[in-house]
């Protein structure tokens, strides 16, 4: 079933520098152009959104997470005019899409301890280690994304198991993420649909 924009809700848009990505609200729908508007971004952050150039945007409707893509058409001030996007897709039925990781995972007040991530999303990540972690307790963290992105946040540990693999670490750690940072949300976000689409690509 074909996918509405106008279904669609709590939008964000990432541009090509994505530290000036954004939340915004459609104003109107019309002739196969969609004008937004940017109601919290600041004047420098403007400075990204340029003519001619592709944007990312994702929401959610009802059955979960949506992703497309468009190209800014004209700018004026808070208002943009974008191209109404030609396949909005549906992610996955989650509110987050989890998605493989192997990158760099830091915590701080363990950095003696052996971790090795398995996957992350906007909300979460998944990893094992050589000792427990505390079911309830925060921890600070340090993420590096494949693209040099780095996030710090705490994360909040919800399951802790042993692994039946004798070649893995042996507990597996299933955490949400706590005082996290929108943009930070955003960087997740936006690492996981992009590496979602490559995965699609290939298969």
């Amino acid at each position: 079933m074909e996918i509405q924009l106008s279904e669609v809700k709590n939008l964000k848009i990432v541009p090509e520098k994505y530290e000036s990505s954004t939340v915004f609200d459609v104003v109107d729908i019309n002739e196969g152009k969609v004008k937004i508007n940017l109601p919290l971004i600041t004047e420098f952050e403007l400075k990204d959104y340029i003519e001619g150039e592709q944007v990312e945007m994702f929401g959610l409707n009802k059955t979960g997470l949506v992703y497309f893509t468009s190209e800014i058409l004209n700018k004026n001030g808070k208002e943009i005019i974008i191209k109404y996007p030609e396949d909005i897709k549906q992610i996955q039925r989650r509110k987050y899409s989890r998605v493989p990781y192997d990158g760099k995972l830091e915590i701080k007040g363990k950095e003696n301890i052996k971790v090795k991530a398995e996957d992350i999303s906007a909300g979460g990540l998944k990893f094992t280690a050589d000792t427990p972690f505390m079911v309830g307790d925060e921890y600070e963290i340090r993420v590096e994304l494949a693209n040099n992105l780095i996030v710090n946040c705490t994360m909040q540990p919800i399951r802790v198991e042993e692994t039946e693999d004798s070649n893995a670490l042996p507990y597996a750690i299933s955490a949400k993420f706590k005082k996290i940072r929108s943009i930070d949300r955003i960087a997740l976000m936006q690492y996981s649909l992009r590496l979602i689409s490559e995965l699609e690509n290939k298969s």
